[in-house]
């Protein structure tokens, strides 16, 4: 089974030797099977307001603490040889790695290095952002704004994160996304699992400048979508994304200004008694399946 190690830093400078906090949690088997924090005084103990601000460390809770080599010492046997992950670790963490490895004249340990944030992009293009709130609320796992940038706290987070998206795609060796994998091969249905709500939550979807399909008929529509699809059971937000990538304009209530009700079955009769007092036009499922056809496996 898979073993890895989840990696978090927080700075007291924008010195990229600065580190002051270092966050790691082992994972192996799906669980934590170790996890810390550890302190670090940063060259010279010189701190940034805006830094104490983020993440609540002071030069006099580090004044003390042991430099990076002795914390090396420690952590090493979690790094050198293993997969390592941090979240927007391709511009901080891994970039950083290198820096105090230079600084210090030691040598730099070899490591199979993944970047959250960067698979996160390839994986959901639609998010308005991959911050790692955004990715744990998609996967609905508990997250806290108040131990957000403990380090520790952190790297669990984005470890959990990284699990999910193992067991919803299917990655390469490399664990970017394998195309060459058919969809119908996947292991199970993301959409799904991670979208089981019936709401549709619109801050998760990014509906493109340009539209993906241009000259749509749902081009600049303003559309609400109530009940159940068949063909998109619990996916209510993979149907929205299809109409946002054909230029729809996604309502969460009726209203004088809405072109276009898509009714499902199970339709609640509030809605249905307002779509008829306001003369708006509905679409079935049928009519709308032949309208997007093209797009559903796209």
């Amino acid at each position: 089974m898979m073993r890895f190690t989840s990696l978090d830093f927080e700075k007291a400078n924008n010195d990229s030797c600065s580190v002051c906090s270092i966050g790691i949690a082992v994972f192996e088997n799906g669980n934590i099977i170790f996890s810390n924090n550890y302190l670090v005084q940063p060259l010279g103990n010189e701190y940034l307001t805006l830094h104490t601000t983020i993440h609540g460390i002071t030069a006099e809770d580090t004044c003390s603490a042991p430099h990076f080599p002795i914390i090396w010492n420690i952590i090493r046997e979690h790094i050198e040889g293993q997969i390592v992950i941090a979240h927007n670790g391709c511009t901080v963490e891994f970039p950083i790695l290198e820096s105090l490895f230079s600084y210090y004249e030691m040598d730099m340990p070899a490591y199979q290095g993944i970047c959250t944030l960067q698979l996160s992009q390839q994986l959901f293009p639609y998010l308005n952002n991959h911050q790692l709130s955004t990715l744990a609320e998609l996967f609905n796992l508990s997250f806290s704004e108040k131990l957000h940038h403990n380090s520790q706290y952190d790297a669990e987070v984005c470890g959990f994160i990284f699990l999910k998206m193992n067991q919803f795609f299917t990655l390469n060796s490399s664990f970017m996304p394998d195309n060459k994998v058919k969809k119908e091969n996947l292991k199970t249905d993301f959409f799904t699992e991670a979208f089981s709500s019936k709401r549709i939550d619109s801050s998760l979807i990014y509906p493109a400048v340009k539209p993906k399909y241009e000259n749509h008929y749902f081009y600049s529509k303003k559309v609400v979508i109530t009940g159940e699809f068949n063909a998109f059971p619990k996916q209510r937000n993979r149907l929205a994304q299809i109409l946002f990538d054909c230029g729809a304009d996604i309502n969460t209530s009726i209203s004088r200004n809405t072109d276009l009700v898509l009714v499902g079955t199970g339709a609640g009769p509030k809605k249905l008694e307002k779509i008829n007092a306001l003369s708006i036009v509905v679409m079935n499922e049928e009519e709308l399946l032949y309208l997007i056809k093209d797009f559903i496996n796209s």
